[in-house]
């Protein structure tokens, strides 16, 4: 009687193939690596409160005026510190703050910039694309950002969009 002998070169691809056959009945899929950024997760705190109503000096979490909706959504992502929550209370206040530092321009938003529009009566968030959400008085709604009456004024850059969440 004759033996089988393996050598290295033939028992690696029948190991393989083995392990294939006869492994678990289901591996868990890999999960892709993402990595969420704090515009990202303030968008979707904004978002998750649209059709809410507006109400004057509302900040939440069932009815907003429009800096209120910014101060909630900043809050709850815990980066109220960017838009001075608990110091600033208008569009106007925002806009004057950003504009002393150096970071309102009327060119290149990144998501999760400010908005604002009447040079100062109006502000909402950057989502992308041209649009913004912020509490018309229709409720909280997204919009292009040349759709309102108000004319805009400037982008506010917050530096959300770089910035991990994680």
């Amino acid at each position: 009687m004759r033996t089988l002998r393996f050598g290295a070169r033939t028992f690696v691809p029948v190991a393989l193939a083995g392990a294939v056959l006869f492994g678990p009945a289901s591996s868990p899929p890999v999960a892709a690596s993402t990595t969420t950024t704090e515009a990202q997760q303030i968008i979707r705190i904004a978002k998750n409160q649209i059709a809410d109503p507006w109400r004057y000096g509302a900040d939440g979490p069932r009815a907003f005026d429009c800096s209120g909706l910014v101060r909630f959504a900043f809050r709850r992502a815990d980066d109220g510190r960017v838009v001075r929550a608990g110091r600033l209370h208008s569009a106007s206040a925002l806009l004057r703050w950003f504009r002393d530092h150096g970071k309102a321009s009327r060119h290149h938003p990144k998501r999760g910039d400010l908005v604002i529009w009447g040079d100062g009566s109006h502000v909402g968030i950057y989502i992308g694309d041209g649009k913004a959400i912020s509490t018309l008085r229709s409720g909280v709604r997204v919009h292009r950002v040349n759709a309102l009456t108000a004319p805009f004024t400037a982008y506010l850059h917050t530096g959300m969009s770089t910035k991990s969440a994680d």
